[in-house]
């Protein structure tokens, strides 16, 4: 299994297996289902959602009411392959 590179350095940015998470649960994925397809524990699951959630809110907090959107989908599920 192969992740895009990640060329956006910055704290806030997801990484590769956290883009890779959060597209499995907005196609409907649990937690055993992605450890399953991407060969981690489900511990790991958990800890990665966390850590995308915890950058999400981020963005979230420093961005305008109304561009809240715009900000959580920028560069959170840009990547080419699982």
């Amino acid at each position: 299994m192969s992740y895009a590179q990640n060329s956006d350095s910055s704290p806030d940015s997801l990484s590769p297996r956290e883009q890779a998470i959060l597209e499995f649960y907005a196609e409907g994925f649990g937690d055993s289902e992605i450890a399953a397809r991407l060969g981690i524990g489900r511990r790991a699951i958990s800890t990665l959602r966390a850590g995308a959630a915890t950058k999400l809110a981020g963005r979230i907090a420093s961005a305008h009411p109304f561009q809240i959107r715009e900000v959580v989908l920028a560069r959170s599920l840009d990547f080419e392959e699982i």
